[in-house]
């Protein structure tokens, strides 16, 4: 099962909503882009189009990987452009920029291709439950780049204090997947680690200068070398490590709300996470009512059944509250956010079956659908493909196995072809070292299923 195998097999398109207004400020356009992230294609039409970039706006980042269609607002001037793999066409004006509450998601058109006829057959069969009853609305593998390149979660290094290793993970851990000279860079900072006179020698530039100065003049200050690596890197670390303990918190949590017949695995970087094939009506309608947010110290939590799973998650960590009061570093500080727990597709169209053009002998499946700003594709496509919870287990059983590849690592399934391109599941990888009591597997018992009423009673 393979996705984004061409641009065309990966279509998004944004869905928003601004006010006309004629002689408003800002000149709303739409962005056609092909194997461009956003910040590449408007550095591009600031090239150009001779235009300022604090003069644009826009809702939301789309990835390079694929077609995509967005909006962007362009400050006192109207600018069209045509190009391969670029175009960008006026549509209006309007009193105020671009901005994510302008948002209603994104439309996909999807082709999952490399199949075998019976998982073309699944994925009809999944449609009905999964418009029905929808998915867990989990943060999907494009979160957690910190584990695809073997740097691990930082942030879970700082809210323990141990800013040294946290630092490392950031600037002196080659990723074993990417090749560019950064790996280089990362490699050689890796074994002059200490020596910082070395380091600034080897590693200059904007990034790299001032923070080993500082540690030239403060060799253990390493609090404050964190604080001059670019803010964007220091939220993109601290929202990925946020956004583990989420799904980690989510999973627990159905654990002891979804009845075991109906039960399914969904295979991510960082773990497998349950969801399921259907929901009775009242229980759909507590998961719909309770707050699950993302966690933050100074937060409420949600939802009881919820908050105690995510206190569960913290204290397997390792995590106390005196951890975020004593280790903060700017820009790796969390506010606790509002996230909906399950998520309904918007027209959900029926699954095109066809020979798969790319790989004989096998076929393609093509689907469209509608998801608000924040939901995963990705994630609703593995909820289309989950097996049954156990059924790993079964299999290695059956096969005179031992421990199911979910005990062992974090993913289950092999990949062909690249990691982030793949939909069932990753390779083995250690997991990340958690302090504290021992993790239950998602499918034992949960710290209180002996009530399992309660836990989506909110």
């Amino acid at each position: 099962m393979r996705i984004k195998v061409t641009p065309e097999d990966f279509r998004v398109c944004e869905l928003l909503e601004f006010t006309p207004d004629p002689g408003g400020e800002h000149y709303v356009h739409l962005l056609q882009k092909e194997k461009l992230s956003t910040q590449e294609a408007i550095s591009r039409l600031c090239v150009v189009g001779e235009i300022d970039r604090s003069k644009i706006a826009y809702a939301g980042l789309k990835d390079r990987q694929g077609i995509t269609e967005q909006h962007i607002s362009i400050e006192g001037r109207a600018f069209e452009w045509r190009e391969q793999g670029f175009r960008l066409t006026p549509l209006g004006r309007t009193a105020t920029p671009v901005n994510s509450k302008m948002s209603r998601g994104n439309a996909f058109t999807i082709v999952v291709r490399d199949l075998e006829p019976f998982e073309a057959a699944q994925v009809r069969r999944s449609l009905p439950s999964l418009q029905k009853t929808g998915f867990p609305n989990y943060f999907d593998d494009q979160r957690f780049g910190c584990l695809r390149h073997g740097q691990g979660f930082a942030m879970l290094q700082v809210l323990r204090g141990d800013y040294e290793s946290a630092l490392h993970q950031l600037i002196a851990s080659p990723s074993p997947r990417a090749i560019t000279g950064d790996v280089k860079l990362k490699a050689a900072l890796q074994k002059l680690w200490g020596d910082w006179e070395a380091c600034l020698r080897t590693a200059r530039g904007p990034v790299y200068q001032p923070m080993f100065e500082h540690l030239c003049q403060h060799p253990q200050d390493f609090r404050g070398g964190l604080e001059f690596l670019p803010l964007r890197l220091r939220v993109i670390h601290a929202f990925a490590y946020q956004s583990f303990l989420w799904n980690r918190a989510v999973s627990l949590l159905l654990r002891g709300g979804v009845n075991s017949a109906q039960r399914l695995r969904i295979t991510t970087l960082a773990g497998d996470l349950m969801a399921w094939k259907y929901l009775e009506p009242e229980r759909e309608q507590k998961l719909v009512a309770m707050e699950t947010p993302l966690f933050g110290p100074d937060g409420q939590g949600g939802s009881e059944p919820f908050r105690n799973a995510m206190l569960q998650e913290l204290e397997n960590a390792g995590l106390f509250p005196t951890n975020f009061a004593e280790n903060q570093v700017p820009g790796m500080i969390w506010r606790e956010e509002p996230r909906a727990v399950l998520i309904k597709p918007r027209d959900l169209s029926d699954a095109k079956i066809e020979p798969d053009d790319l790989h004989e002998g096998r076929v393609k499946a093509t689907v469209s659908f509608s998801l608000p700003r924040g939901a995963y594709a990705t994630m609703l496509l593995k909820r289309l493909f989950a097996p049954p919870f156990y059924a790993e287990d079964a299999d290695r059983r059956a096969r005179g196995g031992g421990r199911s590849e979910g005990e062992r690592s974090y993913g289950g399934a092999r990949y062909r072809g690249r990691a982030e391109d793949r939909i069932d599941g990753g390779g083995s990888r250690p997991r990340p070292n958690t302090r504290g009591p021992a993790r239950a597997r998602d499918g034992a018992s949960a710290p209180w299923e002996s009530t399992m009423d309660e836990d989506l009673d909110g």
